[in-house]
């Protein structure tokens, strides 16, 4: 079977809102710029559920999504969101009418990088990966390395993107 692979967090949904609200608190423009405890603090709030409904869906991205399955690909959502968060995602891809046939998230406790922790996961996705849509260069070029036929979108929360190609 072959699948598309979507990326949640401005990928899917613009983020930019929680992402404010949740870095306003420490005085600073990114969570970088934090001390490790700190960032773990940033992330506990940037994934608190009543943050969620700051998000915005991205039409354009829905719409991939829509053409995805409708040439019969099955669309697995991958994210760095904690499992916990699980019922909380499924009820804002619901209410966002976002079609999918599986849901891969962090296990709770993992502090890895998105780009190892998705890696991970989609190597152990029982199909091929056709398409990869994520925000993250440095996890779409990981992806690239590995997963090389596959095709590579890189979203912005603003709903452009643009399709990276394979350098020979």
């Amino acid at each position: 079977m072959r699948c598309a692979v979507f990326d949640i967090d401005n990928t899917l949904f613009d983020a930019r809102n929680r992402f404010r609200v949740a870095i306003s608190s420490f005085n600073v423009s990114s969570p970088k710029e934090l001390p490790p405890s700190e960032q773990r603090e940033f992330w506990r709030r940037f994934l608190d559920p009543v943050l969620l409904s700051l998000d915005v869906p991205i039409s354009r991205s829905l719409e991939m999504v829509l053409d995805a399955k409708r040439r019969g690909l099955r669309v697995v959502l991958i994210t760095g969101r904690y499992e916990s968060l699980r019922r909380d995602t499924e009820l804002q891809l619901t209410q966002a009418g976002v079609p999918y046939d599986e849901l891969l998230m962090r296990p709770d406790g993992n502090f890895q990088r998105d780009r190892e922790l998705k890696l991970s996961m989609l190597r152990r996705l029982d199909c091929e990966v056709v398409e990869y849509h994520d925000d993250d260069l440095e996890t779409l070029l990981e992806v690239r390395e590995v997963f090389p036929n596959t095709l590579i979108f890189l979203h912005r929360p603003d709903g452009s993107f643009e399709i990276l190609l394979r350098v020979p």
